[in-house]
């Protein structure tokens, strides 16, 4: 038995399958934190006059089209970034280069570098706009999963090469030879070592390197990219009663699944970290603002999985070339947010699926959450152009 499914294997199949059936009937998470409602933009704010409270928790979803990229900025001026796209990585740039330059001048003497940048899996749409990063920033640590397999893209090893020369750079491939799951560390602590209170935390959830290539408790067997897409780094950040849960592109169910009467299947990686969840608070799913797994793909975001985080927020990076998102996800985002408007997208007013994705632009509908680690406090919609 594969060691990511350990805690399944102790459990009887009738078990693990009577958890499953049982799972539409938690509404939340005892965990959950209980959130003032936050206003949602209703206008797009230029990129030159956005003004940010430095001292709290900025996390931004840079929108890339049909990709990944985020930026998390830390009350004490630390910065993580996270994959980076491969459209619209000019304006992902620029986006970054706003509130971290890297460049030397008269008021940042040193530049300001990426603390620790991460990549939460090896798919294209998710590492390629990295390189970027990698190219005007020092970048002081490398997190990925470390999956490998024959079927990568020679790009991945372009780009491997590219963070292995990287002066400077600890590197932290396979993580999961560093942590494990369960397992929390501290990203900022606030300048105050004797005071948890105002310390930035990740709580590692997924660290696996070679997920299995059959669901053991239904047999479904995975594809290459679906292992590719289960080899995904899933960490939640916390700070305070706040959090937000990255889940890169894991997959939870069927996505020729679509009518409702599927909407209760759970199965794959989501199976395992709602199992986790379940029988251990250390696995905590519950998170205010969820990153849409697979760009809001039917073969994520299952419904247990969603209760089980029970999100205030939820945030889709998606761009239509693969018409993401796809309804049966948002049907179920639907019965979880009690808002409609609290269920945010990075292709917000951009073209439909009946329309050629070249007139998808990038860049006009990037997101910052702001947080005093009590609530959220302010969420903006951005434009770079």
């Amino acid at each position: 038995m594969h060691p990511q499914y350990l805690c399944l294997a102790a459990l009887p199949v009738t078990l693990a399958l009577a958890y499953i059936s049982a799972a539409h009937a938690a509404v939340g998470h005892p965990l959950a934190a209980v959130q003032r409602p936050a206003r949602p933009p209703t206008t797009t704010t230029d990129l030159a006059d956005v003004a940010l409270d430095e001292s709290q928790l900025r996390v931004h979803f840079i929108d890339v089209g049909p990709g990944l990229a985020a930026l998390i900025e830390t009350p004490s001026g630390r910065h993580i970034f996270i994959d980076g796209g491969k459209w619209g990585v000019a304006d992902m740039e620029d986006d970054v280069r706003h509130f971290a330059n890297p460049d030397t001048t008269a008021t940042n003497p040193n530049g300001i570098p990426i603390d620790v940048a991460i990549v939460t899996h090896a798919d294209y749409d998710h590492y390629k706009g990295q390189d970027r990063i990698f190219e005007h920033w020092q970048v002081n640590e490398y997190w990925n999963t470390g999956y490998a397999s024959d079927d990568l893209p020679p790009s991945w090893g372009t780009f491997s090469g590219i963070v292995q020369a990287e002066q400077d750079c600890t590197i932290y491939s396979p993580i999961g030879d560093w942590v494990e799951p369960g397992q929390t560390e501290i990203l900022d602590d606030g300048d105050t070592p004797d005071d948890d209170s105002d310390d930035v935390v990740i709580l590692y959830l997924n660290v696996d390197a070679d997920p299995p290539e059959t669901d053991p408790i239904f047999g479904r067997s995975f594809s290459e990219s679906e292992r590719r897409n289960n080899a995904s780094l899933v960490f939640k950040i916390i700070y305070g009663d706040v959090s937000f849960l990255f889940t890169g592109d894991i997959n939870g169910r069927d996505k020729d699944h679509e009518d409702p009467s599927a909407d209760e299947e759970i199965d794959s990686e989501e199976l395992e970290l709602w199992v986790r969840d379940q029988l251990d608070d250390r696995y905590d799913l519950a998170a205010t603002v969820l990153q849409v797994s697979h760009h809001g793909s039917n073969g994520s975001s299952s419904l247990p999985f969603l209760r089980a985080v029970a999100p205030t927020w939820a945030v889709i990076p998606a761009g239509h070339q693969y018409d993401h998102p796809n309804a049966g996800t948002l049907r179920r985002l639907g019965q979880v947010i009690q808002r409609a408007d609290h269920i945010l997208r990075t292709d917000e007013g951009d073209s439909t699926p009946e329309v050629s994705a070249a007139r998808d632009p990038r860049g006009d509908d990037c997101l910052i959450f702001q947080t005093d680690g009590t609530t959220i406090t302010e969420v903006l919609r951005v434009t770079v152009h």
